[in-house]
């Protein structure tokens, strides 16, 4: 919910707290209450705030009590730093020459795929005898534990018994010279390229109606790697388990999720090319993980009928036509527009941008001149989609963004018994003619009277057009900036610099040093 309605709400509940003390005057002080508690919930249902920008996922990540990664998607990730030791007898005037690194990329395993990089970029032959490299794709539990290449037996901090079990790692041993020829202007930054976690697909599972493979729902090994947004959902809903433990996601039950309509989610993030790439860490706000990831598909989390849901974006088939005769009793809510402050025009989109060393980059402004025009003025919004890699997929979803908040919303309505069924992502036809309402509409949010087993539905109506224009919309990059020299590059030039310096030093800084 966002800041201002936070606060109708708590100034809600604390009105109709204090409203019976006050008699008859209180009676009327506590409807007024209940109908702005009304508003405020309805309200945050539809006025989205953008998340946080969750930042770099290029960076090595020191700290004493790290948090535990979950890398999804494929792309480039630096790691949590879980031991730096420089170890090693004096070799050639060399005090500890050897170092010994270990990164976690994800916390959960195995994944498909790990390469060690530097500097952005596969290792190349010039570090040969420099370098070395030991990684682990994340088997639980570990076969072996990662050992230096370099006088193992000097390295004391760590032997046999250190294992990093379900963890998707590189272990990084390093050898230093004495003439400073490698790694002169340090160690160049370190990072891998993977195709992360493997995922539950339901499509693929010949238990669940319309599936066809050998998936099962909390047997692992049976499942794949994907970058599909939706598969990535349910997986994390569902939890992740080693050893029959939960190490990562929500934990929900098998019969809490909607696997019906995620798989059909999973069908249009296929059908629009749509991937999710990055990381969520744990222990942490596993909500808004699972916000992050929906939105890199184009949905909102929902829930429905008890079940963990999502309201995707897709054109809708309408269902059928709700009359005035299909109305129940109830108070009933209809905004002919969202507040003029929510109606934004234009968005610009922030992506994690390959081509900018994978740091979280904004792109030119989507817009709609139209818009703009009809409004009299710009009105934006910056919005991180944390989990995309793709310029293009984060205009299309910053175009939805922008239609959403033009559509007619909030539309509540009380509905008769018999249409309880009505979930969450059903499109349907209002013809209501006492509201002035006639629009197709899908339904956002549905609760229930136990009582009466009346729905109320919280509608959002529905443009077909909308969908053409947010998937047409195409992702223009800003400046961006260079990655800069190669790894061998800067430390040529960085050894070449300190030779002319020594010489300068040591001929007085004559002409031939300079």
């Amino acid at each position: 919910m966002s800041g201002f309605f936070k606060v109708v709400g708590q100034i809600a509940s604390i009105v109709a707290m204090v409203a019976p003390m006050f008699g008859p005057v209180g009676m009327v002080v506590g409807a007024i209450a209940a109908g702005v508690a009304v508003v405020a919930n309805v309200l945050a249902v539809v006025l989205a705030e953008p998340p946080a920008a969750r930042g770099s996922v290029s960076q090595v990540m020191i700290e004493v009590e790290a948090l535990r990664p979950y890398a999804m998607g494929e792309g480039y990730l630096g790691g949590v730093r879980r031991a730096d030791i420089g170890y090693g007898p004096t070799t050639d005037d060399v005090p500890n020459p050897y170092r010994w690194s270990v990164d976690v990329y994800s916390g959960h395993g195995p994944v498909e795929s790990i390469t060690p990089y530097f500097d952005f970029d596969v290792i190349g032959g010039d570090y040969s005898g420099y370098v070395v490299t030991r990684t682990r794709l994340g088997a639980c539990p570990e076969g072996a534990a990662m050992l230096p290449y370099w006088s193992p037996s000097s390295l004391t901090e760590w032997g046999s018994a250190n294992k990093l079990s379900g963890c998707a790692a590189i272990a990084w041993n390093l050898k230093f010279d004495k003439n400073g020829e490698k790694f002169a202007a340090g160690v160049p930054v370190q990072g891998a390229y993977g195709k992360w976690v493997k995922v539950y697909d339901p499509r693929k599972d010949s238990t669940f109606p319309g599936g066809s493979g050998t998936h099962r729902l909390g047997n692992e090994a049976t499942y794949e790697w994907s970058e599909n947004p939706a598969l990535h959902y349910g997986t994390y809903a569902y939890g992740r388990y080693q050893n029959g433990k939960k190490v990562m996601g929500v934990g929900l039950p098998a019969d809490g999720i909607d696997w019906p309509i995620i798989a059909a989610w999973a069908n249009v993030c296929d059908a629009n090319g749509w991937a999710i790439f990055g990381r969520v860490f744990e222990p942490g706000d596993r909500w808004a993980n699972l916000k992050d990831m929906a939105m890199a598909g184009g949905a909102d989390p929902t829930f429905s009928g008890g079940l963990l849901s999502v309201r995707y974006q897709a054109p809708r088939v309408v269902l059928g036509t709700i009359t005035e005769a299909d109305l129940g009793e109830g108070d009933i809510s209809t905004t002919r527009m969202q507040p003029y402050g929510t109606r934004i025009n234009t968005i610009v989109p922030k992506f994690i941008d390959p081509d900018s060393s994978w740091e979280l980059m904004s792109l030119q402004k989507v817009s709609f001149a139209a818009l703009v025009t009809q409004d009299g003025e710009e009105k934006s919004k910056e919005w991180p989609f944390n989990l995309v890699k793709d310029a293009t997929q984060a205009a299309q979803l910053g175009a939805y963004r922008i239609l959403d908040a033009r559509e007619e919303s909030p539309i509540e309505l009380p509905l008769k018994p018999e249409w309880r069924h009505i979930r969450p992502g059903d499109a349907w036809r209002l013809e209501i003619p006492s509201l002035g309402i006639s629009t197709d509409a899908v339904a956002i949010k549905r609760t229930l009277d136990p009582k009466t087993l009346c729905p109320k539905v919280v509608w959002m109506a529905e443009t077909p057009s909308k969908h053409a224009a947010a998937l047409g919309t195409v992702g223009v990059p800003g400046p961006g900036y260079p990655t800069g020299s190669t790894t061998v590059n800067r430390d040529t030039i960085a050894w070449r610099l300190r030779q002319v310096f020594n010489g300068a030093l040591l001929d007085g800084g004559g002409a031939e040093a300079a």
